[in-house]
Parts: C-alpha cells; structure tokens; sequence
C-alpha cells in the first residue's frame, strides 16, 4: 500500500507498507532535485533495510504514478540513503538538517509570491480536501451508512468546516481569487 499527503509545493509525506510493516518518508525539493528521506527509527537505525524499502518503493507503480502526477522526474528524485553503498551511515551521506535554512526558506517564499497567491494556493488546498471527504461520505453512503450514523456526521462536519474556511479565503481575495496585484506582503 502506498499513500500520499502533499504538505507544500516543495515537501510531500509519503507513507508505505513493505514486509507487512508501514513507513514514513518525506520527499521535499532542495537545489532543483527531490530529495525522498525516511523517518522511521528502524530505518534509520539499519541501512541496509532502508536501502531495500526505498528499493522497493522506487518500483512501486503507485508511487511512480504519484511522480507522474505531481510532475516530478524520476532523474530528478534523489535518496538521503546511499542505495549504492549502504554501509555509508544515512546522517552522514545526507542529512536533511543540512539542506535547509528556515530563514532563507521564509523570505524566497515572501519574496515569490504575493499574498493573493499565497490565499489562492491555500484555497486550492481546502477544495482538494473538501473533495477528499466528500468521497469518503460518498462510500459510507454507498456502504449503507447516512445522516444517522455518528461517523457520518462527523466526516459531514469535517466538510462543513472545510468549506467555511474556503469561503473565508475566497473572502479574503475577494470571491473571483483575481491574482492580478503583483505586489510582495
């Protein structure tokens, strides 16, 4: 099984079952590659394994079709693991801590985008998940489950919250989302 959760237009978490067992990744873009790191303590404590799950996630179709989908270049992803030479310890190979700068992260972000963008993007976001959980409510309809059921009701209240903040943000910029101001917040 492989799933997907987009954080940022430059981090996604990805989450995927080998051997019976699930494991987080995080795939984030640094200096024009993509950069997939695991989080798990076992994986990190034992290289060789984390070099056969990433292995073995590189094959996985759904996640080649994650790429796809998120135009992402398979000679663009690159491992914090070495996959050539695993006994090469992850820290010392790649750490993640090492490629990033919070602050300097913060102001390219103020620097390239207005905040109309930044409203719109958010904006975008809530719609996906307020489709996310409409599907969900869709199959517990099918699966004979309704207004009654307190599952139900609570995912149906999920939605309602979503959309209150997509109408929020549509307030915010005006209900067009117009990104026609260039100006930098």
């Amino acid at each position: 099984m492989f799933q997907y959760q987009i954080i940022s237009p430059t981090a996604i978490n990805l989450k995927y079952e080998y051997g019976g067992e699930y494991f987080t990744f995080n795939l984030f873009r640094k200096d024009e590659v993509w950069i997939l790191h695991p989080f798990d303590g076992i994986l990190l404590g034992n290289q060789a394994m984390c070099v056969l799950v990433v292995q073995d996630l590189f094959t996985n179709k759904a996640f080649q079709v994650m790429l796809a989908k998120e135009n992402i270049l398979f000679s663009n992803l690159r491992s914090s693991v070495d996959l050539d030479h695993p006994n090469i310890p992850i820290a010392a190979s790649n750490d993640r801590e090492s490629y990033e700068d919070p602050d300097d992260d913060l102001m390219a972000f103020v620097q390239q985008h207005t905040i109309e963008e930044v409203i719109a993007y958010e904006h975008d976001l809530v719609k996906q998940r307020i489709a996310f959980y409409k599907d969900i409510l869709q199959r517990m309809f099918m699966d004979d489950l309704g207004p009654s059921d307190r599952e139900f009701q609570k995912v149906q209240e999920i939605v309602r919250i979503y959309e209150d903040a997509a109408d929020r943000l549509s307030r915010l910029n005006g209900t067009d989302l117009n990104l026609g101001d260039r100006r930098r917040w």
